[in-house]
């Protein structure tokens, strides 16, 4: 470029804001990124996937092949999954997040695949999980993973409580307030009801202002579906504190979710239908976990 068309260049940037097309293209899909990344983070995963898509480009790109892995997980859309997810490992095969991601996809192939093919999906799904524990042994979702595994899947395939409540201990070195939920959780699984509350009320009255720790007595109280009333006036509780969400946390939507099951088994169906619907508003695309 000639030193009188640099000039141009700076003066036509200076002074009326142009800038080439290059750039602006460069802007916009920043742009659409954080716009993307907005609402994921809130839950609105259909119009996150809808602008990812527009995002992608001819080469592969690990970011939006991760999301857009992650959100055909949410979708129950098991060849998108894995698809996605296989290549972006493949791309960075030491993330530990892309990891415990494919060990999802693997997990929904293992439900929906033929009875014979099950073990071996489920066998890539632990491999998984333990391979992101590995490579970032203190973070305490991969640990989760490998409790969720063990409440669903049998011993045959390294499953099982007792492989449940080994990670559940190992969690509760991490943080003793997730290890307290993820033993609930085993407890809520072997129908033992009445220790399972007792773990939860435990949290509630090492933290009364907590309403993270209010909103587990009304998950079990759903998944347990006993002591209904008090599982109701714990959402209750929980939304007046006002659920933070974020990573692990429940979210305002899921509070609401939750108390309109109870409602329902409480028969109150009007006002279930209230709080369902409100969940819904809030969070289109939400979908509440079973264990």
């Amino acid at each position: 470029m000639t030193f009188l068309r640099c000039v141009a260049l700076v003066l036509l940037v200076s002074w009326f804001g142009w800038k080439p097309p290059a750039c602006r293209a460069a802007e916009e899909r920043a742009a659409d990124w954080c716009t993307a990344m907005d609402l994921y983070q809130d839950g609105r995963y259909s119009e996150a996937r809808a602008v990812l898509r527009r995002l992608e480009v001819s080469t592969p790109d690990v970011e939006i092949d991760f999301h857009l892995g992650r959100l055909a997980l949410w979708f129950d859309d098991q060849g998108e999954a894995l698809a996605r997810l296989e290549r972006a490992l493949a791309a960075s095969p030491r993330e530990a997040r892309l990891h415990n991601a494919w060990g999802d996809a693997c997990g929904l192939a293992a439900q929906q695949a033929a009875l014979w093919q099950k073990p071996g999906w489920a066998r890539r799904c632990l491999a998984a999980y333990r391979r992101a524990v590995e490579l970032e042994p203190t973070n305490v979702k991969w640990r989760w993973s490998l409790v969720g595994f063990g409440c669903v899947a049998p011993r045959i395939v390294g499953g099982g409580f007792d492989a449940a409540r080994a990670a559940a201990r190992e969690l509760a070195r991490l943080d003793a307030t997730e290890g307290m939920i993820a033993e609930a959780t085993i407890l809520v699984a072997e129908r033992r009801t009445a220790q399972a509350f007792s773990c939860v009320e435990a949290g509630v009255r090492a933290h009364p202002e907590d309403a993270a720790a209010w909103y587990q007595v009304g998950r079990c109280a759903v998944l347990s579906g006993q002591n209904v009333p008090q599982g109701i006036a714990a959402l209750r509780r929980c939304l007046e504190l006002g659920p933070s969400g974020g990573e692990g946390r429940p979210t305002r939507a899921a509070a609401h979710f939750r108390l309109g099951e109870l409602l329902e088994r409480a028969g109150e169906l009007a006002e279930a239908r209230r709080e369902r619907d409100l969940a819904l508003r809030l969070q289109p695309d939400l979908r509440i976990e079973k264990v």
